[in-house]
């Protein structure tokens, strides 16, 4: 999104300035802009800081629009550490950098969670400062939405690895702000292209509500979402919330509220609403209450449904819809995390 003026919002580009990116043997399109590529010629000024020097407050959108055009960095393919996230464009420098990486050993931060498949650890980003920082670099070519990369000292980031070849690889992360006023468990969510559609992203939320548990809070991601963290966070609430309703904590309620759902969940109320209608689960004939944007019938009683009332709610939550998602969809009842492999003490 762009500003009045035609200018990229701060700390983002509206144009794709690197074209590829090279991991390890994996080679994959850029989806957005990154204003941390420096200039040749102002090696030590950031992208977008170079075009907001040059380009003074104007009506002439012709005159930004080909100044904009003029100043483009364009990098045809950033060659990234799979293990360390350092970068450069150099293949030659990348190859040797991967033989004797640190990282491919030494993992950072702590051990907060392992079982067969994968490990996540906790990493604090003022004591991997460079690690996190080269890691919210690359996260930023596939999130249009987050401009963070080098204030990372008040920032948690929980990595997801698996084995790769024989090695530890990094495949994922969420941050998460040290002191949150809102009580966010989640500040960016990111998993690299290359190692998506194996649910890491449903593994690192999942984790990070286990997380809020054992601190006994109520919690939910940052808004905004992005578009991908938005779709990776309904699908996992949508299997929770099925779970818990069908066969789970809520299984055996035949009148709930808000608080005690999120009490059982762990979510937030306004996140449960959101996903109860987004999988089209609340019943919707009968009277409509005028500070609601949902309908309930009083009337309606069957053990397919379940009462929700709260203040402001009065409606009911259609258990056979809720059925029929999880076979539509082929919803596990399973966790994505075994309780059992958490190391949070």
């Amino acid at each position: 999104m762009t500003n009045s003026n035609n200018l990229p919002d701060y700390g983002s580009l509206n144009y794709r300035n690197v074209e590829r990116i090279t991991l390890g043997s994996f080679e994959f399109d850029t989806w957005f802009g990154n204003s941390v590529i420096f200039f040749q010629s102002e090696p030590q000024v950031l992208g977008y800081e170079v075009l907001k020097k040059k380009i003074k407050l104007t009506s002439s959108i012709k005159k930004v629009n080909q100044l904009t055009k003029d100043c483009i960095p364009w990098i045809e393919k950033l060659f990234f550490c799979p293990y360390c996230f350092k970068y450069t464009t150099n293949p030659d420098d990348s190859s040797r950098h991967l033989s004797y990486c640190s990282y491919r050993r030494n993992l950072p931060g702590q051990l907060m969670y392992l079982d067969d498949v994968c490990s996540i650890r906790r990493v604090n980003g003022k004591q991997h400062k460079l690690f996190c920082q080269c890691m919210a670099i690359l996260s930023k070519f596939f999130l249009d939405n987050k401009s963070i990369f080098f204030n990372v000292d008040l920032f948690d980031f929980y990595v997801i690895y698996q084995t790769l070849n024989g090695v530890s690889t990094p495949m994922g992360f969420y941050s998460r702000e040290l002191v949150s006023w809102e009580q966010n468990n989640l500040s960016c969510i990111f998993v690299i292209p290359c190692y998506q559609k194996q649910r890491l992203g449903s593994k690192l939320i999942e984790f990070s509500y286990h997380l809020s548990n054992h601190e006994q809070i109520i919690s939910g991601p940052e808004r905004p979402l992005s578009p991908f963290g938005k779709l990776t966070y309904l699908s996992y609430w949508c299997r929770s919330l099925s779970r818990e309703l069908l066969y789970g904590k809520l299984s055996t309620f035949d009148h709930v509220t808000l608080e005690l759902m999120s009490f059982k969940t762990g979510f937030r109320s306004e996140d449960i609403l959101l996903t109860l209608d987004y999988m089209q689960a609340l019943y919707e004939i009968g009277e409509k209450f005028i500070y609601t944007d949902y309908y309930s019938n009083p009337c309606r009683k069957s053990q397919n449904f379940v009462y929700l009332e709260d203040d402001g709610y009065k409606l009911f939550i259609d258990k056979a819809k809720i059925r029929n998602w999880v076979v539509n969809h082929n919803i596990s009842a399973e966790p994505n995390l075994d309780p059992h492999y958490l190391l949070l003490d």
